[in-house]
Formats: structure tokens, sequence, C-alpha cells
């Protein structure tokens, strides 16, 4: 599992874990349901995501990725409070098309959203937060659907995409990604930060009963 800030481990945090360090990161290593789980809290950008998602896999997370975290939502229904999960992901402040986008595993995020009910739709990642009007106009008319703005989703799927890796992401929304989206931020993060991290116990929990019994 990977997140940008420590609050967004959730009440995970809270659980016994282990910890050691991978490519400068902490990694703590918890047991949930009888299955490991291992976390990063990477920091904000996709550099950073991805040296995370690095550390991930060098940990032993082949069974899958987990990106979680906030966003701004970038259409009118997707406000402070509502649970979006990643489609694709895409990076759009790179020029071109081509590998630029990555596509969520599809069982992964059909059995995250059983236990965690929410939108779905694209994660478009990029260096810096969407805090404009145009931005936000400019996006949300390139992308049919609903989608949020982040700024590290992309990056961490491309890294498990090209591990051969499934990942799929969570992220509740903390703006409306407008002028005054920092405001909302501030105001809603507390609140919204650990939402994501708190359903993948029982994503993991899920996981395990839909694992093929011999």
């Amino acid at each position: 599992m990977l997140c940008a800030l420590r609050e967004e481990l959730g009440g995970l945090s809270e659980l016994p874990h282990e910890r050691r360090t991978l490519l400068g990161l902490e990694v703590r290593e918890f047991e949930l349901h009888g299955q490991p789980l291992v976390a990063v809290v990477a920091g904000v950008g996709k550099v950073n995501a991805a040296r995370g998602a690095c550390a991930l896999l060098a940990a032993g997370a082949t069974r899958g990725l987990l990106v979680v975290g906030v966003c701004g939502g970038l259409k009118p229904h997707l406000g402070p409070g509502a649970l979006v999960h990643c489609t694709r992901a895409v990076q759009t402040d790179l020029s071109r098309v081509e590998g630029r986008e990555s596509r969520a595993d599809e069982r992964l995020r059909s059995l995250w959203r059983e236990v965690a009910p929410g939108s779905e739709g694209y994660f478009l990642t990029a260096d810096r937060p969407v805090l404009s009007w145009w931005r936000k106009a400019r996006l949300a008319r390139a992308f049919a659907g609903d989608c949020v703005a982040d700024m590290e989703t992309a990056a961490a799927g491309a890294i498990a995409a090209n591990a051969g890796v499934p990942w799929a992401g969570l992220r509740a929304v903390t703006d409306r990604a407008d002028a005054l989206g920092g405001l909302w931020f501030k105001l809603h993060f507390p609140s919204q930060a650990g939402r994501a991290a708190d359903t993948v116990p029982s994503l993991v929990a899920r996981l395990e009963r839909d694992v093929p019994r011999d």
C-alpha cells in the first residue's frame, strides 16, 4: 500500500507492525487477517511515488499494489467526502500520449468496490495540484466521465504495470480542485486523509476469501 503523507495511513498506523528501510524509505510490515501487508509513506509527487512503488515491490508486494490518499474532484458531484476508485491513471503533464496511461486491475478494483462503495473514474496525475478554474475546466473536458486530480497515482501505476503487478487506487475527495481548493483541502484533509486506507483491512479479508482453494 502506497500513500504520500503519514495521515493517509489512517488507522493502520496504530496497528502493530515491523519496520525496515528500503531505497531510503521506511517500509511498514503488517499482518491483516493472516496475510502480509507492506506500506510505504513515499512523499508527495510522481518521483516520490515511483520510488515508493519500487520499494514496495522490493519488499515483496507482488500480489498487488494499492494506492490510497486524497484528491481533488473535477466533476460537480465529486465534492468533499466522495470516495473514487481509479479506472485509469494518466500523467497529464506529459505531452506525448504513448506511455502516459496505466489501467487499474479490474478484478482488484471490483473487489475493493464491494467493501468500499464509491464512484470510479480517471485519476489525473500532475506535478502540481489543480487550483484554478481554467485547469479544472481543461481537464474535466478532456476526460469523459468521472475524474479526479492527484499527484502520485500514474507514477505508481506505471511501475506496477511494468512489473506485471496488478494495482488499484482509491482516494477520498477533499476539495473541488478550484481557486478555493487550498482552503477546502486544509478544512477536509484531517477527516478524509485516512478513509481510503481504513478500507484496506476489509479488502485484504475479501481477497483472502476470493483465493481459489485446492
